[in-house]
């Protein structure tokens, strides 16, 4: 018997009764973060693809799948009923991190597809509980300098970043956790990603020349005004390409 079921996310085979999940490369670029044997909390889960991806793998022993609207946390519902995982994933309602409890033991902090602002906002009102030691995984769909920087200002270390391809859009992730040591001075590449500059990430070379050429753009269109917010932004946009163009002669 073969079955293949395919949506924008996911992939399911079922070949000769053998079922197997197949991310998307942003969404597994994500799941590979995650340590064997980790407890890990999904917050934005949606429809609960990671967590039903991570334990299907058995690379969690338990997952915590939060969404603050009850409509994708139905979908995530039926999605664990799918694969018949819903007695190793707990739903839960509510915003960011405030449905985690100590008692969780959580591991393992999964936040992606939301934008960068939002994702600094969760992190900020949960900072107390993410300062004991939670790896933290993050794939801001804008902003990921913006992300971070409150990362680097608020005393985390970026242990680890990645870049994934999907359907000619970049998508990076970045891993995390809390030292208590701020490394915002010593970060000179850190909107762009200390870590991926540093290791010279394949896809660095062409994700920051497709992001170029939208700065160049953008700093075409801000020169035709003289109002002072348009001087402003013309001078973060000089500053992003003049650090990009740095990088990519070492590329």
């Amino acid at each position: 018997m073969e079955i293949y079921y395919n949506d924008n996310f996911f992939s399911l085979d079922i070949v000769w009764g053998v079922v197997e999940m197949k991310l998307t490369p942003r969404l597994l670029a994500v799941a590979d973060k995650v340590p064997p044997g980790s407890r890990v909390a999904d917050i934005g889960t949606d429809h609960a693809y990671i967590p039903v991806y991570l334990l299907m793998n058995h690379i969690s022993s338990g997952v915590i799948a939060t969404d603050s609207r009850p409509g994708p946390l139905q979908a995530a519902a039926e999605t664990l009923e799918l694969f018949r995982l819903q007695q190793l994933a707990e739903l839960r309602l509510g915003e960011g991190l405030t449905v985690l409890r100590k008692e969780d033991d959580i591991d393992v902090i999964i936040i992606a597809g939301l934008g960068g602002d939002t994702i600094c906002s969760i992190l900020a009102d949960g900072l107390e509980f993410l300062q004991k030691g939670i790896l933290l995984i993050l794939q801001p769909m804008t902003c990921v300098g913006k992300v971070r920087t409150w990362l680097a200002e608020k005393g985390f270390a970026i242990t680890e970043e990645d870049i994934a391809l999907e359907e000619s859009n970049f998508y990076e992730v970045v891993v995390a956790r809390w030292t208590g040591e701020t490394a915002l001075a010593q970060e000179k590449y850190l909107s762009l990603g200390p870590v991926l500059v540093a290791r010279k990430h394949p896809l660095l070379k062409p994700m920051l020349e497709q992001r170029l050429e939208h700065k160049e753009a953008a700093l075409a269109g801000a020169e035709y005004s003289n109002s002072p917010a348009a001087q402003e932004r013309i001078a973060e946009l000089k500053a992003e390409i003049l650090a990009m163009r740095e990088v990519l002669q070492c590329l």
